[in-house]
């Protein structure tokens, strides 16, 4: 049996690699669209909570610890509006509707400023009260604003 002519078989092998590069282009936008997979970002805002002792009746407590990564290659100014406003929050169902937010406290109009040095991280630690009238056990959406930076997680209360 005769071998086919060169110009078909790199033919044939350009059209098999094409399709493989296709392949793995796609996948890797799969990914990176569906959430799975992030490029890195300079700043990340990583927000964690865990649900306190429930008491009947009483608040429901719950810690939330914030940190903020800076990894670009150069220092962050953070500024708010005021101390109430490093740290903002919001609880919602799953579909979104609103269910509490960080009531609204005393604040003076006074700026506030921070700065992140390049490939440092901050840490912060918030216990705030859920309202036991509000909030019941299931699954929530919890939105964080920490120094202008946003970030949500799934929530459950039990």
């Amino acid at each position: 049996m005769a071998r086919p002519p060169l110009k078909a078989d790199v033919s044939q092998r350009m059209m098999n690699m094409s399709f493989a590069m296709l392949a793995a282009v796609g996948v890797i936008a799969y990914f990176i669209y569906s959430g799975n997979v992030q490029p890195d970002e300079p700043v990340k805002l990583i927000v964690t909570a865990e649900q306190g002792a429930a008491t009947p009746d009483k608040p429901l407590p719950l810690d939330v610890t914030v940190r903020l990564e800076n990894n670009g290659k150069e220092g962050l100014a953070l500024t708010a509006p005021t101390q109430c406003d490093v740290f903002r929050w919001f609880l919602t169902g799953t579909n979104k509707e609103f269910v509490e937010a960080q009531p609204e406290g005393a604040c003076a109009k006074v700026t506030v400023a921070n700065y992140l040095d390049s490939h440092h991280a901050m840490t912060e630690k918030y216990t705030i009260t859920l309202d036991p009238e509000r909030v019941h056990p299931g699954d929530y959406l919890f939105f964080v604003r920490y120094w202008g930076h946003e970030e949500n997680i799934p929530l459950t209360i039990k």
